[in-house]
């Protein structure tokens, strides 16, 4: 009798177990009818799809998105790896696979700085100096088929092994788009007279999908919206997405932003996006939970007449109203989200995911909330496809 009810213990807790790794390892996009339109693209365009992803530190490193964009392209095809800015030459951090240098000095001016008063750009982000000719040169792990330049300054660039075609000369910036000769992977481009730099979009020709990220760390919803929203509108026109992905949401979570004031500066992006890109979908996902911060506090160790300080690790409760505040969003609406908040409570393996500050991750945790989130997306396109032939 014993030995029959171990056995119906051990099995029940077999199911639960299993039960639970499924739970923790499904990826799922909720709410994702609005994106029925970028499906059915995908199933039947023949031009390139173009999807933007947008957001704070996450974002800006690199590997989280470049993760999102193997996963997608892998099934749909390369249509050019999108934005792509000289970060090194801003005396930052950027993604790995490409690079940017130059034979002068830049400054590097963001949306986050204090006292912001020019636009930075539709990557939120610029390199600036006094109008004078300048050469920048972009090298990448894949070849070159097209290249589209954002930036101000007098008259068109030279580029050698490639053709450039003049667009745009709308202030504040000018748009060239250049075509590199077959082969490509490094292209210099000289410019007469230049005071700044807004960056470029790597694209080309073909079936498949063209995966932009621009991440500004510190970033949140109401940096995107200052000059009246030309940050994220901007974005929109330089990349003309259907798909816009945003990944915001920690800073908040660091701050005292009310849910009320969050879903007003969640409206003012989406409608800065729709302004120059009126047929995009939108994506939201939530912040990660686990996030810490540090804390000093003071102690006098025994004997001692000198107070010390230890640094203290707390939680942070915002976390979960920002969260809450982005579901209601999405459902009141109509908008698609990924609740990573809930996937990394669900799943083991973001307990080894976090970097040193508990607040971003390793590689490794960008790699795999970047894998979700691009199965999440591929998952919800295949039940489409479901639905589809069931009607």
């Amino acid at each position: 009798m014993n030995s029959g009810r171990k056995l119906c213990r051990r099995a029940v807790a077999m199911m639960l177990l299993a039960g639970g790794w499924l739970g923790a390892h499904a990826q799922k996009l909720m709410n994702d009818t609005n994106l029925y339109p970028v499906y059915q693209a995908l199933d039947t365009s023949t031009n390139a799809i173009s999807m933007l992803h947008l957001g704070d530190s996450h974002v800006q490193a690199g590997t989280y998105p470049d993760a999102v964009r193997k996963v997608l392209q892998d099934q749909f095809g390369y249509a050019g790896r999108g934005f792509v800015f000289p970060y090194n030459l801003a005396g930052t951090n950027g993604p790995d696979g490409y690079k940017w240098s130059s034979n002068v000095r830049w400054n590097g001016e963001r949306m986050v700085d204090r006292n912001q008063a020019e636009w930075p750009g539709p990557g939120g982000i610029m390199l600036s100096r006094e109008l004078a000719p300048a050469t920048v040169q972009f090298t990448s792990d894949s070849a070159i088929d097209w290249l589209r330049v954002w930036y101000k300054g007098n008259d068109v660039p030279e580029v050698a092994g490639g053709s450039v075609f003049e667009g745009s000369k709308d202030a504040p910036e000018r748009e060239v788009r250049i075509k590199a000769d077959s082969g490509m992977t490094a292209m210099a481009i000289r410019f007469p007279g230049i005071s700044r730099f807004y960056g470029a979009v790597d694209e080309r020709n073909a079936k498949g999908i063209t995966y932009s990220a621009i991440g500004i760390n510190g970033a949140q919803f109401q940096q995107y919206n200052l000059f009246d929203g030309g940050v994220a509108g901007a974005a929109g026109m330089l990349t003309k997405p259907l798909l816009v992905i945003f990944s915001l949401g920690t800073n908040e979570a660091f701050g005292a932003i009310t849910a009320v004031q969050l879903k007003t500066e969640m409206e003012k992006t989406v409608t800065a996006v729709r302004e120059y890109a009126p047929d995009a979908k939108f994506l939201f996902t939530t912040p990660p939970s686990g996030m810490m911060k540090k804390r000093s506090v003071p102690y006098r160790p025994k004997g001692s007449k000198r107070t010390k300080y230890r640094t203290k690790f707390i939680a942070v409760p915002q976390a979960a109203t920002v969260r809450q505040a982005i579901i209601e969003f999405c459902r009141e609406e109509g908008h698609a989200y990924w609740d990573l908040f809930g996937e990394m409570r669900a799943d083991s393996r973001y307990t080894r995911a976090w970097s040193h500050d508990h607040v971003h991750f390793n590689a490794y945790g960008y790699r795999l909330q970047g894998e979700q989130l691009g199965k999440a997306i591929l998952q919800g396109y295949r039940n489409w496809q479901q639905t589809i032939r069931k009607n």
